[in-house]
C-alpha cells in the first residue's frame, strides 16, 4: 500500500488495455462539457452538469484542487493508445467524510459518467476494475461504495457485474441541484476484504 503522501505527491495515471485514466485540464474542457450536454448523460445525475465551457474550466479547476486537497481524484477517460486526448467519460473517488488520510477509516464513494456513444462497448467496466484495482493496492479501503438511481438500469447491472451488493433502498436521499426534488438511491458497497 502507498503512503499517502506519495499517493497525492503527483497525479496517477492508470492505463488499461484500451484506456488511460488521466488528469484533467483546461483544454478538456470542450469534450467535458460535450457530454455534460446530453441529456441522457445527466438523466440519472443529481444535476444537469456544467452550464458553459467556462463553467467546465471551473469545474476541472475544482476537481484538480481537490486532488490536491486530498478530497478526491477525479480522472478523465480516454483511449489508448491514441493521438487523440479525447475525454470520453469521467471517474471520480472520494472518502465519505473527510479526506484521504492514513487510516482509510471511511468508505470510498465511487461516480462515474461516460459519453453516449460509448455506452455498451464495456469501456466503463474495464475502467472501473481498473479504479477498485487501483485503489485496493494503493488506499486499501475497508469498502466502495455507489449510490445509483433506482431507474439506472444499466448502471445496477455494471456495479453487480464488478461485485458491488446492493444494500438497500436510502428514501429521498439526494436532492437535486436544479430542481431541488429529493431522490431516492440504491446504496450498492463491494467489501475490500
Amino acid at each position: 500500500m502507498m503512503h499517502v503522501d506519495a499517493l497525492f505527491s503527483s497525479f496517477p495515471f492508470i492505463y488499461t488495455e484500451r484506456l488511460v485514466l488521466r488528469q484533467m485540464d483546461v483544454a478538456d474542457a470542450e469534450d467535458i462539457y460535450a457530454f455534460y450536454s446530453d441529456p441522457q448523460v445527466t438523466k440519472h445525475l443529481d444535476w444537469h452538469g456544467p452550464s458553459s465551457i467556462e463553467d467546465t474550466r471551473m469545474l476541472i479547476d475544482s476537481w484538480n484542487q481537490a486532488f490536491s486537497d486530498r478530497r478526491l481524484i477525479s480522472w478523465g477517460i480516454s483511449f489508448y493508445p491514441s493521438e487523440s486526448r479525447h475525454i470520453i467519460g469521467t471517474i471520480t473517488i472520494m472518502p465519505t467524510r473527510g479526506i484521504f488520510d492514513a487510516d482509510h477509516r471511511y468508505p470510498l464513494t465511487v461516480g462515474y459518467d461516460l459519453q453516449t456513444d460509448y455506452w455498451g462497448k464495456g469501456i466503463m467496466s474495464e475502467a472501473m476494475q481498473a479504479v477498485i484495482h487501483f485503489s485496493k493496492t494503493h488506499i486499501s479501503p475497508h469498502r466502495i461504495q455507489a449510490e445509483v438511481y433506482p431507474e439506472n438500469v444499466a448502471s445496477l447491472k455494471l456495479l453487480k457485474k464488478l461485485g458491488f451488493q446492493e444494500e438497500g433502498l436510502l428514501k429521498q436521499y439526494l436532492m437535486h441541484e436544479v430542481t431541488k426534488t429529493f431522490l431516492d438511491v440504491v446504496l450498492l458497497a463491494l467489501l475490500m476484504n
